[in-house]
């Protein structure tokens, strides 16, 4: 199934069940409520979003949150770089970071999966061996 955020946004493809919750602002990037795998706990996969009108891909410079990190509104999650420039990946939303699935320096695709939100710290161990 595809889910589109806006027109001009990125999609991100998924195997599993569609979201339980609408998707957040566009400007979150690709983000999907997923609950594929019964033994993990409730879990958003986030995409990298379009930080420019032009782009297409994105390098992570540096991860400003680590995993078990506190997440809150306005709270910088990492800094990308774009075609343009280096731009910063702002939170909306109160979460956990759960898990870190690109490292520093990848390039990669608008809408792919970056990170793995979680509701709780506690919740971050079993995300050890996530991908």
């Amino acid at each position: 199934r595809r889910l589109s955020l806006r027109p001009g946004r990125a999609a991100l493809a998924l195997a599993s069940t569609p979201p339980a919750n609408p998707l957040p602002p566009a400007h979150m990037g690709a983000v999907a409520q997923v609950r594929a795998f019964a033994d993990l706990p409730d879990h958003q996969v986030v995409g990298l979003p379009a930080l420019s009108p032009t782009m297409e891909m994105g390098t992570i410079a540096v991860w400003k949150k680590a995993p078990g990190d506190t997440i809150d509104p306005g709270d910088i999650i990492c800094e990308v770089e774009t075609d343009k420039a280096t731009v910063d990946f702002e939170a909306t939303d109160e979460a956990v970071m759960g898990k870190i699935l690109v490292d520093t320096g990848v390039e990669v695709k608008i809408g792919a999966p970056i990170c793995v939100f979680v509701e709780d710290a506690a919740d971050v161990d079993a995300f050890a061996s996530f991908e």
